[in-house]
């Protein structure tokens, strides 16, 4: 059974990630701070979904496993897995220092708000058309 007001309290959080992630970028915080926002605004703007659908929600950082049921619904356009990969890294390894640990770019961390940014418009416009 859909529950619209449990998917957009979701996406009230992916915003709010996605709006942290934006004041972060323009003052020249930090990267892999601004990755880790990117990261928990997709992973929410995913959840939002299955919270809609009355799915059990998935206690998964894991966005390539969120966006399978994400773009079986939704098809959001122009979405590499690639990207949703290194994407979830950032949250899996940028977190705590170690062998796997890497700081990303300006430049990448940019691109990805971009995708984040039209990906949870995408699921906003999807959630709100649905009654």
């Amino acid at each position: 059974m859909p529950n619209k007001t449990y998917a957009l309290e979701w996406l009230e959080h992916a915003g709010r990630n996605l709006e942290t992630a934006r004041l972060l970028i323009r003052e020249k915080h930090f990267t892999d701070s601004i990755a880790i926002e990117i990261q928990q605004a997709l992973e929410k703007a995913f959840k939002s979904v299955w919270a809609y659908y009355g799915v059990r929600v998935p206690k998964s950082h894991s966005l390539p496993l969120l966006f399978n049921f994400v773009n079986e619904k939704v098809k959001p356009e122009n979405v590499a897995i690639e990207d949703l990969i290194t994407i979830s890294d950032y949250y899996e390894t940028e977190r705590y220092p170690g062998p796997k640990y890497f700081i990303p770019s300006r430049e990448e961390v940019e691109n990805y708000f971009i995708l984040a940014e039209q990906l949870v418009t995408q699921i906003t416009i999807y959630i709100n058309k649905r009654d």
